[in-house]
């Protein structure tokens, strides 16, 4: 029966029989068994004159349908009746905590008698983080996993206890070399503990912990065995039960650990614990456990058992932390062998997915007086739910591995064992990290001083910092690529970093060369066209030009001269006075450059330009010129220009672009064919702008040229970087998760970091994603570019809505200073930018993309085809190359499979928003 069901049955009943509450001389038990009876104690005013015939029928009236034929003890009792019989309450089963699965099933069989407080973890007293490596079946290497992830811990410096409490096959202490070596184990201290009186106690804990010896270690690995194997040992298990209470009436976990703490002080406990559904198995989990981590093989024996225990420990609501499922070992980690993880999967994420409500919170409560958009659902649901599955966080893997499993306990094939267990480790090391930051001896956590301390840059590199003051500026994985001598072309989507490379190499120089540690150190780089201090020539200058300038060899032409003009400029070289010394050959050449004005960009200069294009003498002159370049720079002997916003200055005439774009890469390949080993190009251009250029040899540039593409771990460090800018917020995060070198540190770390200005996870269910996949997801087109310009975007604005609130009634979160509504504010502001952005690169789509608005994110053909009939007939002149067209921008792609959905037209998530798109309820 639904557990809603119940819970509404128990207060239909109380409000009919006890209508005062605890004022009323009436109360009412109701259990269901666990195969859903109803045993029902009801003492009422309402049955005083009824026999119990009658007492049985008035019941009736009050019970679902369904649930009159499921009915098992009852009793009815008025108060003096009850009174008389010394009838009392019953101590709420729910609540105690469960030490067996007989108790586990019972509390999830009744919901109804749960406290609110069920919720809160069931231990009282404090107890180092203990974490419970469980499965199942046998032979799925839990221990030699936790041999690992044990070792891993140490190794970081973490102070770590393995209790082997698989009593009836122990085996743990076997894989160690322990000292002093043990004779005694838990099993004899247990026994001690629960047959004998509290004074007599021979066994101290001391006396069953063993040190693993490990050189250099900055931590220390202790193990705790479950005996040496012998008769007696038999023996002393098999009388042994899990539910004991010592003499002094508690529980023989708590007792141990009690003992522990006192002893060693230990970071975390790690236990092994039995398999199945047994007395030793409900203890390590329902008694020790702050955390688990269940191990199963991907077939239906191993899955079901899990999903009855997920689904028990579930519903009684009583574990308090999220399980972390391991498939292992899986025979070959490839997409065959894959496929049965995923399959699996299916069934037991959602279950495991429901364990912590993340984000959905209290804290998370958008309060009454906030804005909301009255064209949006503000449900945070919907855009997560519109996503496809794929973008669902995966289980941890661990593939088969003879090596480590034939190792017997080596510890050399331990410290060598492969990432499967670091990451089996990363996450209790996360939740250890959350653990002490939520402590009583937590540091102190200035919300308000913290997000105000944090500044972001501007969206647009154009706009950022003046020259000489820094530039905030990620080196992404291709950044090494752009490094490459023969590269010249770097392509990219707007937005993408194209011109925070080009502002890189022209204001910053010397972290530049920080950066790539001086690989060109010898190149001394100047501005061929782009933003610079004093102006530059406009789009209507490059317009006026086009009338006298009608082939692309004319603008190749004018880019030389263009070139020339930019060089004596920026004093790059003293081309012109050296060239004088021995030939009057060039002094025509001399006399119209330095009789243009040395600054700004008048009309004076664009005829000047004009003549260095089409005057024959002058073109002669300036092509023979190119020979003579040289760097003025004391070691530098080659000279690089740069072009940037060449989008910008063309946007109006595409036709004056094509001629225009190509003549400056002939002008590349003019030079290349001269074999100017002195000057090299880099050329930042829009990537569709390229894929439109069509002239001669455009082969010529394959494999010189780069693609701009930002994975998500450069996404995670350029975050990074931004809210590190705030030393208040960096001196916070170091003292959890100090960095060092950021673009060494791995992504686990990042992750772990940004954990303290995000979250870790968006929210409760089966699709609760990590933060910053669900950013960087956000933030990706369907042609898979993602960009940097709206993780400022959506930071900032998240930044400012908090900062909103701060003298607003809001129980604010603790671990983390974003809360998801205020990152899905981010993101509208994000998306709206993004919007703005691809309505300027794309002028002729205008009015496809104003007609946006409440059209589905989902999208059959008949629909989309219809908009592009009635919108964009002039921009592409079939369908097919429409939507081509769509696809190569990021804006839209077919998807013939995604689950649980028809086949559609996908609009990226980055544009949803801004264009204010239809979503909730999509196919």
């Amino acid at each position: 029966m639904d557990r809603s069901l119940k819970v509404i049955l128990k207060e239909t009943l109380e409000s009919v029989y006890c209508p005062d509450g605890p004022e009323s001389s009436g109360w009412i038990e109701l259990n269901f068994s666990t195969a859903d009876l109803i045993n029902l104690t009801i003492v009422s005013p309402q049955f005083d004159g009824m026999d119990s015939g009658t007492r049985l029928k008035h019941i009736q009236k009050h019970l679902p349908p369904g649930m009159r034929e499921k009915l098992g003890f009852l009793s009815f009792y008025t108060p003096s009746e009850a009174q008389g019989l010394e009838l009392t309450p019953s101590a709420a089963l729910s609540a105690t905590p469960p030490h067996t699965w007989q108790d586990l099933a019972i509390q999830a069989a009744n919901p109804q008698n749960s406290p609110q407080s069920a919720l809160s973890p069931h231990r009282t007293q404090p107890q180092p983080h203990t974490v419970t490596f469980y499965s199942f079946k046998g032979g799925v290497g839990r221990t030699t996993a936790l041999i690992h992830v044990a070792w891993i811990l140490a190794q970081r410096g973490r102070k770590v206890v393995a209790v082997d409490l698989d009593l009836e096959a122990p085996g743990l202490s076997t894989c160690f070399s322990l000292t002093p070596p043990l004779t005694l184990g838990l099993v004899d201290y247990f026994y001690e503990r629960a047959y004998m009186l509290q004074d007599s106690y021979d066994i101290k804990v001391a006396d069953i912990i063993g040190e693993v010896e490990m050189a250099n270690a900055p931590g220390r690995l202790f193990v705790v065995p479950a005996g040496e194997l012998s008769l007696d040992y038999v023996s002393k298990v098999d009388d042994l039960r899990a539910v004991t209470v010592t003499d002094g009436g508690s529980s023989l976990w708590s007792v141990f650990v009690k003992d522990l703490e006192e002893q060693l002080h230990p970071d975390l406990i790690l236990v092994d614990s039995r398999t199945g559904l047994n007395q030793w198995g409900s203890f390590s989990l329902l008694e020790a456990a702050d955390e688990m981590v269940i191990f199963l093989f991907p077939n239906y024996q191993n899955s079901k058992g899990i999903e009855v225990l997920l689904q028990s420990l579930l519903q009684s609501l009583r574990f308090p932390g999220t399980p972390t499922v391991v498939f292992s070992p899986v025979p070959a980690v490839t997409e065959v062998g894959m496929a049965k993880v995923r399959e699996t999967w299916e069934t037991l994420g959602p279950l495991v997915a429901q364990f912590t409500p993340y984000d959905v919170t209290p804290d998370d409560v958008i309060p009454d007086d906030a804005e909301k958009d009255p064209d949006q659902d503000n449900s945070e649901d919907n855009l997560d739910d519109y996503s496809d599955d794929k973008q669902r966080d995966d289980p941890l893997v661990i593939g088969y591995t003879p090596d480590i499993a034939l190792a017997d306990g080596n510890l050399d094939a331990i410290a060598r064992s492969s990432d499967y267990y670091q990451k089996i480790a990363n996450v209790i090391d996360r939740s250890l990290v959350q653990e002490q930051r939520n402590g009583p001896e937590a540091p102190a956590f200035d919300r308000w001083q913290l997000l105000s301390s944090l500044s972001f840059p501007s969206a647009n590199a154009a706009q950022q910092s003046p020259q000489g003051a820094g530039l905030l500026f990620q080196k992404t994985a291709t950044f090494q690529r752009f490094l490459d001598e023969s590269v010249c072309l770097i392509r990219g989507r707007k937005g993408t970093g194209k011109t925070a490379l080009y502002k890189l190499l022209l204001d910053n120089p010397q972290q530049f060369h920080d950066l790539s540690k001086d690989q060109l150190k010898h190149y001394q780089f100047v501005c061929g066209h782009g933003k610079r201090d004093g102006g530059r020539l406009t789009g209507s200058d490059f317009g006026g030009l086009g009338n006298d300038l009608q082939t692309a060899s004319q603008w190749e032409s004018f880019w030389r001269g263009y070139l020339l003009i930019q060089a004596y400029r920026q004093g790059c070289c003293q081309f012109l006075n050296r060239l004088i010394g021995d030939s009057q050959k060039f002094k025509p050449l001399q006399k119209s450059i330095k009789s243009l004005p040395s600054e700004g960009w008048s009309s004076e200069v664009v005829e000047g330009l004009r003549r260095l294009a089409i005057d024959q003498s002058l073109k002669s002159l300036v092509s023979d010129a190119f020979a003579h370049l040289k760097p003025a720079e004391t070691g530098k002997h080659i000279l690089c220009f740069l072009y940037d916003d060449l989008d910008e200055d063309f946007r109006e005439s595409p036709a004056l672009r094509q001629q225009a774009l190509t003549g400056l890469f002939q002008l590349v390949q003019f030079c290349d064919a001269r074999a100017f080993a002195h000057l090299r190009f880099k050329i930042f251009l829009r990537e569709d702008l390229w894929q439109q250029l069509n002239f001669d040899n455009k082969s010529h540039f394959r494999g010189r040229d780069l693609s701009l593409r930002w994975e998500r771990i450069d996404f995670m460090r350029l975050a990074y970087r931004q809210v590190s800018q705030s030393s208040a917020f960096k001196n916070y995060v170091n003292r959890f998760y100090p960095i060092e070198d950021l673009d060494l540190a791995a992504e686990e770390d990042i992750e772990n970091a940004l954990g303290l200005l995000w979250g870790e996870k968006r929210r409760r269910g089966s699709k609760a994603k990590y933060v910053s996949r669900w950013i960087y997801d956000r933030l990706t087109d369907s042609s898979g570019t993602t960009f940097p310009r709206s993780l400022s975007v959506l930071l900032k604005a998240a930044t400012d809505r908090e900062l909103e609130y701060q003298r607003k009634t809001v129980q604010w979160p603790k671990d983390r200073l974003l809360r998801s509504t205020a990152l899905d504010i981010g993101l509208k502001e994000a998306s709206q930018e993004r919007c703005e952005a691809i309505t300027q690169e794309y002028p002729e789509l205008q009015t496809f993309l104003g007609k946006l608005s409440g059209f589905p994110a989902l999208a059959d053909g008949a629909e989309l085809e219809q908009l592009w009939r009635e919108t964009a007939l002039d921009v592409a002149e079939t369908f097919d190359q429409f939507v081509n067209l769509l696809k190569e921008i990021g804006l839209a792609e077919w998807r013939s499979e995604t689950y649980k959905k028809a086949a559609h037209y996908r609009f990226a998530d980055i544009y949803i928003y801004g264009f204010k798109m239809k979503y909730q309820g999509a196919r």
